[in-house]
C-alpha cells in the first residue's frame, strides 16, 4: 500500500535562474515552505547555483543546476551569441533531466527560466509558467530569445501562464498573442511570517521616515526618490530617506546623494535579509518603479500596515484601490507632493495605515497554494 502511495504522489520540476534576492526568489520560497510534500516531490533546478535565498530552501526540495556559480569561459564569451548558447545550455539541460520522469515542469519566471524550460518542454505532458512583471512596459526577457516569434511560440505553446496581476496578464496576452492559456495568480503572501520578522529587531528612526525596499536597478527608478528628498528639502522638510538593497546602481546613486548635497537624509541600508523591522519603523513606504507586476514589497508594507505611497505600475492598482494607498504620477514633484501632504497630516498617514491592516488581512496562504495546486 506504502509502495502504491508513492508512487501516486505527483513529481513537479521548478526552473528558476538563481536564488538572488529578489522579491519573485521570495516568493518561491514561500511556496515551497508552503507545498505539501506528501503529495509531491519537488526538484529546483537552478541555472546558476548562487543567491542569499539558497538558505531559505525546504530540505524536502531537491537541488540542481545547470552551472555552479561562476559561468563557464565559453559562456562569458559567447553570452550574446544566441545560437551558440543554446546549443550549449540545450544539451546541458537535456542531458541533466530525463523525459517523462516529471509530471509539470514549472519555469517559475519569465526570461533565462522560460528559455530553459523551452529546451525541455516536451519532456511533459503539463507545462506551466510564470510572468511577474508588466512585459509590455519592460521587456527585459526579450534578450534570452532570438525574437518575439520564438518567446511567444513557447508561451503559447505550453498548459498554463500564471500571471501575477491583471496588468501583468493583460500585458503578456497583447505582447504574445495569447488566447485562453493565461490568468491571474496572486503572490503568495504569508502575513504571519511577515508580522512575526518584525518583531524580532527593533528599528529606530529619528523623524518622519520613508522607507524603500528593492533591488538597485534601473526599473526600479531609486533616483526619484533622491529627487523628491531634494524638492522637500529645498522647501525646508527634514525627512529622513532609507534605500534598502543592493545593485548595479549603487554607486551612480551614492554619487547622486553626494553631489545634492543628501548624506543626513538619503540613507543605503543595504540588502537586509529580513526587511521587516524597517519597514514596520517607518512612517510610509514608497515605491518608484517604472513597471512591476505584484509588487511583493507593497504587499509586505500592506500586511504590516504601512501608508504607502506608489508610482501607478501594474499589480499596484489592484492592491491600493479603493484607497488603500495613493497612486502618484511618476514625476518626482508628484511623488514629492504626496510625501508633504502626508508629513503635514499625521491623521492621514494614521487613516493609510488602518486601510493597510484591512488589506493586508484579507491575503489567505491556504486558498493561494490551492490555487497553484490546481495546475500542478
Amino acid at each position: 500500500m506504502s509502495n502504491l502511495y508513492v508512487r501516486m504522489k505527483k513529481k513537479i520540476l521548478i526552473i528558476h535562474e538563481t536564488m538572488n534576492g529578489g522579491g519573485a526568489e521570495k516568493v518561491l520560497c514561500d511556496i515551497l515552505s508552503n507545498f505539501d510534500y506528501s503529495r509531491y516531490y519537488v526538484d529546483l533546478l537552478l541555472v546558476y547555483k548562487k543567491g542569499t535565498h539558497l538558505a531559505y530552501i525546504p530540505k524536502q526540495v531537491t537541488l540542481l543546476s545547470i552551472n555552479e556559480q561562476k559561468k563557464p569561459l565559453l559562456e562569458r564569451v559567447f553570452f550574446r551569441i544566441k545560437p551558440l548558447l543554446d546549443v550549449i545550455q540545450k544539451r546541458k539541460i537535456r542531458k541533466l533531466i530525463k523525459p517523462k520522469v516529471y509530471d509539470t515542469i514549472v519555469s517559475f519566471m519569465e526570461g533565462p527560466a522560460a528559455k530553459y524550460h523551452s529546451f525541455i518542454k516536451d519532456f511533459a505532458d503539463n507545462n506551466v509558467s510564470w510572468i511577474h512583471t508588466d512585459l509590455q512596459k519592460n521587456h527585459w526577457s526579450s534578450v534570452f530569445w532570438k525574437n518575439l516569434q520564438e518567446e511567444s511560440f513557447f508561451y503559447r505553446s505550453i498548459n498554463n501562464i500564471a500571471c501575477v496581476s491583471l496588468g501583468a496578464k493583460n500585458a503578456a496576452d497583447a505582447l504574445f498573442n495569447l488566447s485562453g492559456n493565461s490568468f491571474v495568480l496572486y503572490n503568495l503572501i504569508d502575513w504571519n511570517e511577515i508580522n512575526e520578522k518584525a518583531q524580532l529587531q527593533h528599528v529606530q528612526k529619528n523623524k518622519f521616515t520613508v522607507c524603500n525596499v528593492g533591488r538597485l536597478a534601473p526599473q526600479k527608478r531609486q533616483e526619484r526618490i533622491i529627487e523628491v528628498a531634494a524638492l522637500l528639502k529645498d522647501r525646508g522638510y527634514d525627512i529622513d530617506f532609507w534605500i534598502l538593497g543592493t545593485g548595479v546602481l549603487e554607486s551612480a546613486l551614492k554619487d547622486q546623494v553626494c553631489k545634492k548635497n543628501l548624506t543626513k537624509s538619503v540613507h543605503f541600508l543595504g540588502f537586509q535579509t529580513n526587511p521587516y523591522p524597517y519597514i514596520k519603523a517607518a512612517d510610509v513606504f514608497l515605491l518608484t518603479s517604472d513597471a512591476e507586476g505584484y509588487p511583493l514589497v507593497v504587499c509586505e508594507a500592506l500586511c504590516l500596515g504601512k501608508a504607502i505611497v506608489s508610482t501607478n505600475v501594474a499589480g499596484v492598482e489592484e492592491l491600493l484601490g479603493n484607497q488603500t494607498g495613493i497612486l502618484t504620477g511618476f514625476a518626482p514633484y508628484d511623488i514629492a507632493k504626496v510625501i508633504e501632504k502626508l508629513k503635514d497630516n499625521s491623521q492621514l498617514v494614521k487613516t493609510y495605515s488602518e486601510r493597510a491592516i484591512i488589506k493586508g488581512k484579507q491575503f489567505d496562504v491556504s486558498q493561494t497554494m490551492d490555487n497553484i495546486y490546481s495546475i500542478l
